[in-house]
């Protein structure tokens, strides 16, 4: 159903065209607030317009052109309930033989279209209950499984990141072919002593950084600042010990005693 084509086809109206009620200027007034719709939508304000068209069909139930086009409107907007309901009321109006099967037509598609929404959303939630189950257990049991290669067998390990890639890809195949029966994680003893072995390796490589960041560090930077600052100081004192001989005196000691050249 082409919903834009259908509505520009909807004709303009004047009150000869239409009874709606039994005051002619009740129907001048109705046939003008019709038109105005169609003006709307045309400029592109079909909000403002719908809100027109609501009013125009609860006032004046009988005004099957107004039902018919906003019935349009919300199969445009995919509201197909509403627009079914809408152009129901269109149908049971007196209508001529062509414009009668306009509005079938389109009361045939807003049911439709109603049907397979409500479809796709049940479709989406019962696939969603199922996979809601197998995450919940996962989630429980924190991916679990029992070491089969250990003496203690009941002790229980978290499972690799290998592991758990697999199983996400399981719970990715379910969402498009379904549950399987079981999810299986397959415990490769090779595997699993590598993954262990590189652990340990990050892990002495961890506490070494930390060791040496934390503790090693600060000591070598602090002599560092201690060797700059007696650097300077020498520096002063070599620039002054020619026009002061206690200084001099002090920097030959202090050369005598330290070595520093």
């Amino acid at each position: 159903m082409n919903w834009d084509k259908a509505i520009k086809n909807m004709p303009e109206l004047n009150s000869d065209n239409i009874q709606v009620s039994a005051s002619e200027r009740e129907n001048e007034r109705a046939a003008g607030l019709y038109n105005r719709a169609l003006e709307q939508i045309a400029d592109g304000n079909s909000d403002v317009a719908m809100i027109s068209l609501d009013r125009l069909t609860s006032e004046f139930p009988l005004f099957a052109e107004a039902a018919h086009l906003y019935g349009l409107c919300l199969g445009q907007q995919k509201n197909f309930s509403a627009a079914e309901k809408m152009l129901r009321q269109a149908e049971l109006s007196d209508l001529s033989e062509d414009d009668f099967d306009a509005v079938r037509e389109a009361k045939l598609a807003a049911r439709e279209g109603k049907i397979r929404a409500q479809e796709k959303v049940k479709s989406r939630k019962q696939k969603e209950d199922k996979l809601s189950g197998v995450k919940a257990n996962l989630a429980r049991g924190g991916i679990l499984e029992k070491t089969d290669h250990s003496k203690r067998a009941d002790k229980m390990r978290m499972a690799t990141a290998r592991e758990r890639e697999e199983v996400m890809q399981q719970i990715r195949a379910q969402e498009q072919d379904g549950l399987p029966r079981g999810i299986e994680i397959d415990t490769g003893n090779r595997s699993n002593r590598w993954l262990q072995f590189i652990s340990i390796i990050v892990i002495i490589c961890s506490v070494v950084f930390l060791v040496f960041y934390f503790f090693i560090r600060p000591g070598i930077i602090k002599r560092q600042e201690i060797n700059r600052k007696l650097s300077w100081i020498e520096q002063e004192m070599e620039s002054r010990a020619e026009d002061d001989v206690g200084i001099a005196d002090m920097l030959t000691d202090y050369m005598s005693k330290f070595g520093t050249k």
